[in-house]
């Protein structure tokens, strides 16, 4: 019995890893969505920030936004800060540049995600061009309001947290320092998962040209927001031996970039991972949980 559940499991993995790994175009999908994201992500962060400091004059979101760079950007943590900083502080207002790259790189990315989607929902024709960047500015928009949300959940948790830190500092201990740290580094990680999970929830939703169940992409969402999490953290770990941590490294200077895109080239695999198991819930059943669970038992005919 051991044997055959082994060679069940290898058999259901089978059609993932195929379409992973050995076919052509989900490299190429990836590659295209890796390079778009470099485009849109430096000004999407610059945006943020300029709302956070210029338009909301919200110090506690901004400096929630510079720990999550820090957290969440694989290496030369302090350099990309510092040189974010600069930009912000030089312009001293909203960068209408920065809105524009961010909704050039947005189009980057929606062309190629939405294409790979309908090749996995069997959809016979992509969007016309211009209804693809429509719903692409839409999901833009929305994610941009969902960032924020994020920003304000973070730095409202923060807030809680550290008022009683900072008040039994005073008397008894600075490891409740620690604590504080430690506690906003969970909760920064936690909604990170559930922010991601939204917005790739709202892309496996309403990009593919086809209706999509609910039910049937939300397990995938929130199994992507997981995984994407783990991915980064592995890659953390292993890039100090893959020869571009550095600028001795293989990439010169421009080994942050270069890790950047190698980052978002594993994590465009999960995500349309994610989708691909989103439309094999024949195969892997334990996905189409939900939306069991949703469906009403019809009454039996007298």
């Amino acid at each position: 019995q051991f044997i055959t559940d082994i060679r069940s499991h290898a058999a259901t993995a089978c059609p993932l890893f195929r379409y992973l790994v050995l076919q052509t175009e989900t490299h190429a999908f990836c590659l295209a969505l890796a390079c778009a994201a470099l485009i849109g992500f430096y000004p999407f962060c610059v945006l943020l920030l300029s709302l956070m400091r210029h338009q909301f004059h919200w110090e506690g979101g901004y400096q929630v936004l510079i720990q999550t760079l820090r957290v969440f950007y694989p290496t030369s943590q302090a350099w990309l800060i510092r040189n974010l900083e600069v930009t912000v502080g030089l312009s001293g207002r909203l960068e209408w540049g920065s809105v524009f790259w961010v909704f050039l790189g947005a189009a980057g990315v929606f062309i190629p995600l939405e294409a790979g989607l309908n090749r996995l929902w069997k959809v016979q024709e992509d969007r016309p061009y211009w209804q693809n960047q429509l719903v692409g500015v839409s999901l833009t928009l929305v994610c941009c309001v969902l960032a924020i949300g994020f920003v304000a959940i973070n730095a409202s948790a923060q807030a809680i947290v550290g008022w009683p830190v900072n008040l039994l500092a005073q008397y008894i201990s600075s490891t409740f320092e620690t604590v504080k740290t430690v506690a906003d580094r969970v909760v920064l990680h936690l909604t990170a998962v559930c922010f991601f999970s939204a917005v790739v929830f709202l892309f496996y939703k309403y990009l593919p040209n086809r209706k999509i169940d609910t039910l049937q992409v939300l397990p995938s969402a929130i199994l992507v927001g997981i995984v994407s999490e783990l991915v980064k953290d592995i890659y953390v770990v292993a890039l100090p031996w893959m020869d571009i941590g550095s600028d001795r490294g293989s990439q010169g200077p421009f080994f942050v970039s270069v890790s950047f895109v190698i980052l978002a080239y594993f994590e465009t695999f999960v995500v349309l991972g994610g989708a691909f198991l989103a439309t094999q819930t024949e195969t892997y059943p334990w996905l189409g949980y939900f939306r069991r669970m949703g469906k009403t038992e019809e009454p039996a005919e007298r």
